[in-house]
């Protein structure tokens, strides 16, 4: 499983964590203390406060038109008995009268801690504050207090921000109840149990079906669509419906997004469209034919509106002109917001769990791959041999194999190659290359000839436009002799120990899984004791450090010289420690292959 994956569900386990208290909660207060100790818990803080609008409120002890809701350990220069610090509004009031408290901020200088005395703030200086939003309207503020600014990350801030949009949806549950009590009690009461109905559907197919149904009973319409973004960029579709006579969901309707019809216009406006006798009006050119054949004489669409943007609108349908009052376009729209908010979240499971369905797919894969891999290196006598692999992602488009050669158990086959691709379909076309380069190479073929034949097998059987290069050697382990050639990739590099130099095996050739017919080099060299072969994909030589400076050749053989008296492992231990120095922390981007061949004990026989 990725970091960021991990990263992702810890994120919504906490917030899930605060959602239930939330839900646990008996009445706003309860909910207030118990979320505000519950997010500083997780932000591993231990000072916060909360405030709430209250615009009747004409008490300047917490701010004008403020109050303070809920509190959690205050340091002594905070204490509600002391006048000073709480006399007045703050800073973080200030920005959320001027509309510049949008997301969790942490750039605030906490006013009231800076009216305290140094010795009773308990080291605070600061605090990160973030709406407590429902829809566009700021409930109140959440601060939560801390020394320095590193106490901030951006994590810690989203998380942050999302408790804040709970603990806003809570406060307007809580709002709700209130109505419940005053008036329309019917309605809030309806408005309740269909919010808690949403909640019981995770399935998003479920929820629209539930939505369609239930706006068409409540609001006693003839036709109700719920309508979605397409998974096709520039459209809309038609996720559920009811009452219909010619069902749009399973005749596939759809809807171009270009802010023309009723639907794409209400999602854009974030305002709802309401046409009361759609004889008395003129109807979109691309809606009249359906409205005509459904018999439509009234006609609305609601915009389903989460974080300030519209995910999807709401489509309600009347067989006679029909006035949709104040009271019912309220109640939609708060039918709508619940919805919009449900739906979010449904898109959010959806996404997470088709994400820990890749990550198990992808876990499967990587092990698929690397039981292609060698298990282990030969041990042949004489000689070192060790591989060093890392895929840039959980599978990769490097490989390498050993292989004993027939005819002959003293000749072995070394193949060192990179597809130009990441990923899943770089890992499917590895395995179908290694299988063919292999199975040619088996077939007694010299290392040219292998790789041209190689060449024209995957041309014949793969489909894609992938392609790779391929470095394919014989090595006869008994005289040193080394035979090889070379389709488009990274030229080896041989110590000659004889000499204490290092050069690249040259030969001519081109990539595999392009050109038809394709001219390739073949040439040998004569391994002599102690002398070293390494081979290796781009992803060691073009390795980007920070600053995106490349690893390059030259510091590879570089490394090889200073290092080629010590064993095949620390050759290889050499390579990995300065290659980990040189790219610190930046991302690896490409897969990481190498192996390295030394011939130790043995005379130089030509």
């Amino acid at each position: 499983m990725t970091t960021d994956t991990q990263d992702l569900i810890a994120s919504l386990t906490a917030l899930n964590q605060i959602a239930d208290t939330l839900n646990r909660a008996v009445d706003v207060q309860s909910a207030l203390d118990s979320a505000l100790a519950h997010i500083i818990e997780l932000m591993g803080l231990e000072t916060g406060w909360i405030f709430l609008r209250d615009e009747t409120s004409k008490n300047q002890w917490a701010g004008r038109n403020y109050h303070l809701a809920a509190h959690h350990n205050l340091p002594p220069g905070l204490a509600l008995h002391r006048a000073k610090p709480w006399k007045g509004g703050c800073d973080c009031q200030a920005l959320c009268n001027r509309d510049k408290l949008t997301e969790a901020y942490n750039e605030v200088r906490c006013s009231r801690l800076a009216e305290a005395r140094p010795a009773d703030r308990q080291g605070l200086v600061i605090h990160a504050s973030t709406p407590l939003r429902s829809g566009d309207e700021v409930l109140g503020i959440m601060n939560v207090a801390a020394p320095d600014w590193e106490s901030f990350t951006p994590e810690r801030l989203a998380l942050l921000t999302n408790a804040g949009t709970l603990i806003g949806i809570a406060l307007e549950r809580a709002r709700l109840f209130d109505m419940l009590r005053e008036r329309r009690i019917d309605e809030q009461a309806t408005l309740l149990e269909f919010t808690n109905q949403l909640l019981e559907r995770p399935r998003l197919e479920d929820l629209m079906e539930y939505l369609a149904l239930e706006t068409l009973r409540l609001l006693k319409v003839d036709a109700c669509a719920v309508i979605l973004p397409s998974d096709a960029e520039g459209f809309l579709m038609f996720s559920a419906a009811a009452g219909w006579r010619d069902d749009p969901v399973s005749r596939g309707r759809t809807l171009r997004d270009d802010g023309l019809n009723s639907a794409s216009r209400a999602m854009r406006s974030q305002l709802p469209i309401i046409l009361e006798d759609l004889s008395e009006v003129t109807v979109p050119l691309g809606e009249a034919s359906w409205f005509a054949a459904e018999d439509f004489r009234g006609f609305a669409v609601i915009p389903l509106i989460s974080e300030g943007g519209a995910a999807g609108a709401l489509m309600i349908g009347m067989r006679r002109p029909r006035l949709i009052d104040e009271d019912e376009l309220r109640l939609l729209q708060l039918m709508a917001n619940q919805a919009a908010i449900a739906i979010e979240g449904a898109h959010l499971r959806q996404a997470e769990a088709r994400r820990q369905r890749l990550d198990e797919e992808l876990a499967v894969g990587r092990q698929i791959q690397l039981s292609m891999l060698p298990k282990a290196c030969p041990s042949i006598p004489g000689w070192e041999i060790v591989a060093v692999y890392q895929a840039a992602r959980t599978v990769g488009g490097d490989f390498y194999d050993f292989f004993e050669l027939p005819g002959n158990r003293e000749r072995l086959g070394i193949l060192v190659a990179d597809v130009a691709d990441k990923g899943i379909p770089a890992a499917l076309f590895m395995a179908l290359s290694r299988t063919i380069i292999r199975t040619t190479a088996l077939s007694g073929r010299g290392a040219a000839a292998a790789l041209k034949r190689a060449n024209r097998l995957i041309l014949n059987d793969s489909a894609s436009d992938l392609f790779l290069s391929a470095f394919y050697g014989i090595l006869e382990t008994e005289t040193g002799r080394f035979l090889f050639a070379n389709g488009g990739h990274n030229r080896p590099l041989w110590y000659n120990a004889s000499k204490a130099t290092v050069k690249e095996l040259r030969a001519k050739g081109i990539i595999l899984g392009v050109f038809d017919d394709i001219t390739i080099e073949e040439r040998r060299i004569q391994l002599g004791r102690e002398d070293v072969l390494v081979l290796y994909t781009d992803g060691v030589t073009e390795a980007l450090d920070r600053d995106d400076g490349m690893f390059g050749t030259q510091r590879l053989m570089e490394i090889l010289r200073s290092s080629a008296g010590g064993s095949a492992h620390t050759i290889a231990n050499e390579i990995v420690d300065a290659y980990n120095r040189f790219t610190e922390e930046a991302e690896q981007s490409d897969d990481v292959t190498f192996v390295v061949i030394k011939r130790s004990g043995a005379e130089n026989l030509e």
